[in-house]
């Protein structure tokens, strides 16, 4: 078989010796729990070159690939019949992209089998989200599959995976209200800058960096009818962004007057530094000669400096704030997660069943075929045989392997060698039905 994977699932070989084997799932990637914005930032793929950046995975032997690229997270999610070697692969076509940058070897992780079915079904359900229940992945991972779909790089078991995550998301959303702790956190959001400044519409909003989180908060602002909504903040990626999403772009390098301008400030960049101290805040106070500003920080970690809290007419919120705000007398958000991710636990185990009965396939028509085989040498060896010694002949045949290479562990000797055994015997009682006698049990 040619190349890290020739998209095979359950039947013959290419050779026709044996049965083929089974694709399997894996994940390459760096999200907001293991790299920095700066390292997400340069991961990032734009939508227009996801097409070329998937034909280079291709030519690198990576067949079965989904490249999901977002402000948080950036994977790679393939099958191959060797996994291993091609997450090995992914990993180096991410890390080409961080060239001549300093990353901590903790930036990417690598999930197989079981391990990516669950990642795949949490992403696509949003229980691996910063806001868990956003329902922006499930949109960018349906996106992301319909690129793969359109480069010939999504069939069989990778497509399975993926038709099977958006039926437990579906689920997940028509069966919990998991999807409305992130609009009432966004909601609640916007309830504090009602309380504080009134009527949105005669308000102005500044929303830095491009953490999804904080886009979702954005959103719910622009529902509610804020008068502005301008973007801005370190990435490169801002000034498109802005354009993309009907946004005002201001200057980063001019942030102090973008503030001065600003009714309610959401950070969500995420880059390990504080974006806004005390006197940066405090600055932009004195230019709105004290009208209050409302900061609501969204980035993991944290964009703005907790010492803020002590200035006066600054009304600082964390994600963390806001989340226990919409939580109160509303919806226990905690009890929604666990449910749903006790729908994700049982979709495991349905894939787990499903995976396990397909793999018993092969190794059935392979049975089937040498028995077939022994069935035809017998009958042409002994032509004029009747049906009972045509039998008797057709079982030793059919046990002379079994019982050789069973002979053969046994004289082994060793305690692996016993395992196999005992191990061997179970699976021969659970396929046809046996009891067998454990000889051990006759002489104590």
């Amino acid at each position: 078989m040619t190349g890290i994977s020739a998209g095979t699932t359950a039947g013959t070989s290419v050779d026709g010796a044996g049965p083929a084997p089974m694709d399997r799932p894996y994940i390459v990637g760096a999200s907001f729990r293991t790299a920095d914005a700066r390292i997400r930032d340069r991961l990032f793929i734009e939508p227009p070159a996801q097409p070329e950046f998937l034909a280079a995975c291709r030519d690198a032997g990576l067949t079965q690939l989904v490249s999901l690229s977002t402000c948080d997270r950036v994977e790679l999610i393939g099958t191959s019949t060797d996994p291993e070697r091609a997450s090995g692969t992914a990993e180096r076509r991410l890390r080409s992209r961080l060239e001549g940058m300093s990353v901590p070897e903790s930036t990417f992780y690598r999930l197989y089998d079981v391990d990516a079915v669950a990642h795949v079904f949490r992403i696509a359900s949003a229980l691996d989200s910063q806001m868990i229940g956003e329902s922006q992945i499930l949109g960018q991972l349906k996106d992301a599959v319909q690129v793969a779909s359109d480069a010939g790089m999504i069939q069989g078991e990778l497509d399975r995976l993926m038709q099977t995550s958006f039926a437990l998301a579906k689920r997940v959303r028509s069966t919990t209200r998991i999807g409305e702790g992130a609009v009432s956190a966004a909601a609640a959001a916007v309830k504090v800058a009602q309380d504080l400044h009134g009527t949105m519409a005669r308000c102005r909003a500044l929303l830095i960096g491009l953490g999804e989180t904080g886009g979702l908060i954005a959103e719910q602002f622009q529902r509610a009818g804020i008068g502005g909504l301008d973007l801005t903040g370190p990435s490169r990626r801002t000034e498109r962004e802005a354009a993309r999403r009907g946004l005002t772009y201001q200057d980063y390098e001019k942030l102090d007057r973008a503030l001065a301008h600003s009714d309610i400030v959401i950070t969500a960049a995420g880059r390990g530094r504080y974006l806004l101290d005390s006197d940066s805040v405090t600055k932009a106070l004195e230019a709105r000669r004290s009208k209050p500003i409302l900061l609501i920080d969204a980035g993991i970690p944290l964009d703005i400096d907790p010492a803020v809290d002590t200035l006066p007419d600054d009304f600082h919120y964390t994600l963390d704030d806001i989340e226990r705000l919409a939580e109160k007398g509303q919806l226990d958000r905690k009890a929604e997660a666990a449910e749903a991710a006790a729908m994700v636990d049982s979709a495991l185990i349905d894939w787990r069943r499903s995976q396990a009965e397909r793999e018993g396939v092969p190794g059935l028509i392979a049975l089937r075929e040498q028995f077939d085989r022994l069935r035809e040498d017998v009958l042409n060896r002994h032509p004029s045989a009747d049906a009972a010694e045509a039998t008797r002949l057709l079982v030793n045949r059919i046990l002379h392997e079994p019982s050789e290479t069973l002979r053969a562990i046994a004289s082994e000797g060793g305690a692996a060698d016993l395992r196999d055994t005992i191990t061997v015997n179970r699976v021969l009682e659970r396929l046809f039905a046996l009891r067998i006698q454990d000889e051990r049990s006759d002489t104590e």
